[in-house]
């Protein structure tokens, strides 16, 4: 049996925090990935780790501070954002800081999480996940610098799924839904988030990249096309 150690790259009070006390319930060894020097009620036995994800270059050190503190993880999750609300006026500066954030760190440690899952045992878990919602398939005024990278990474996770679809690793883009389809905004539950992230990383096989959930449901199929979603709620 492999050693189990998970990653949470943006870990905050609600989603990162319950994720990582899920994998901990399991027996997993918890790194976590923030911007300060440690977020309130860290257990103590998390290796808390202060990292700018404004700065994709950052993330490789990230990983060589797990290996040579813990080992190498077996599951990866991308859980940091940035939520702008400029709309089309937002300075170009500012859109590509956020590019940063929603595509190029979680290019970077999908990079890494893919050169470490090489080195491990096949019983692991191998499981890469990047936490996201409806913009890729959703406009959503004026979250236009967000759409572009929740839009730019789900292209990754479903590239990711198909190429190494026969070497044992999985990777999802996760999208917490209400029960009719629509996005969960400010109803997100973290629990939710949790037991599916534990399900998704238990899974021998790959299961659909797109991962859309409801709370209390898992995994749900929704037949949809592209559309736009009007103006965000709390815009």
């Amino acid at each position: 049996m492999s050693s189990k150690i998970v990653l949470i790259l943006g870990y905050g009070q609600r989603i990162g925090a319950a994720v990582a006390r899920a994998f901990a319930s399991r027996g997993y060894k918890v790194a976590v990935v923030c911007r300060s020097d440690k977020v309130a009620d860290t257990p103590d036995d998390y290796l808390s780790i202060k990292a700018d994800l404004s700065n994709a270059y950052n993330v490789e050190d990230v990983f060589t501070q797990v290996r040579s503190k813990l080992g190498i993880p077996s599951v990866v999750v991308y859980n940091a954002f940035v939520l702008s609300i400029q709309g089309f006026d937002q300075p170009l500066s500012s859109v590509i800081t956020d590019a940063h954030v929603n595509t190029f760190s979680a290019y970077a440690a999908a990079q890494q999480a893919v050169k470490g899952f090489a080195e491990l045992p096949s019983d692991a878990s191998k499981t890469f996940i990047y936490t996201s919602n409806k913009l890729h398939i959703m406009t959503l005024e004026p979250l236009i610098s967000m759409g572009m990278g929740k839009s730019a990474s789900a292209h990754m996770i479903h590239y990711l799924s198909e190429v190494y679809n026969s070497s044992g690793y999985k990777f999802y883009h996760t999208d917490e839904r209400e029960s009719n389809g629509e996005p969960a905004y400010d109803k997100l539950d973290a629990e939710a988030h949790a037991d599916f992230y534990i399900e998704l990383a238990e899974k021998k096989d790959q299961g659909p990249w797109n991962a859309t959930f409801v709370k209390g449901k898992g995994y749900v199929k929704f037949d949809e096309k592209p559309i736009h979603g009007g103006r965000f709620p709390g815009a």
